[in-house]
């Protein structure tokens, strides 16, 4: 969150990349060995009894980022402050981790 909130405008270009170029593919390259990092992330949590069992480890990792990286759509910052991008992640945490049911 804080890379994303401090590189914005750099990030809103990477996410917008198609793969047109050397430089573009390497983007997406990237951007595709993340998403494997954290699906593993998510069948590991689940086979640790952490995260519920019925949910397919690979879309949920492109949910989440989903999640994260809509934020170069809408957020801009009107401080610096760390604080505001700790907000946004704590908030982002707990939506991804305890859903929007009471």
């Amino acid at each position: 969150m804080h890379v994303l909130a401090e590189r914005l405008p750099y990030v809103t270009l990477l996410l917008r990349v198609h793969g047109n170029t050397e430089t573009e593919r390497w983007a997406l390259e990237r951007r595709r060995a993340f998403d494997k990092v954290i699906a593993r992330l998510v069948r590991d949590s689940v086979a640790d009894g952490d995260v519920r069992a019925d949910i397919d480890a690979a879309t949920t990792a492109r949910l989440l980022l989903g999640m994260v990286n809509s934020l170069v759509g809408w957020y801009r910052p009107t401080t610096r402050s760390g604080d505001v991008v700790d907000r946004l992640a704590a908030q982002v945490t707990t939506l991804a981790f305890d859903g929007l049911r009471t």
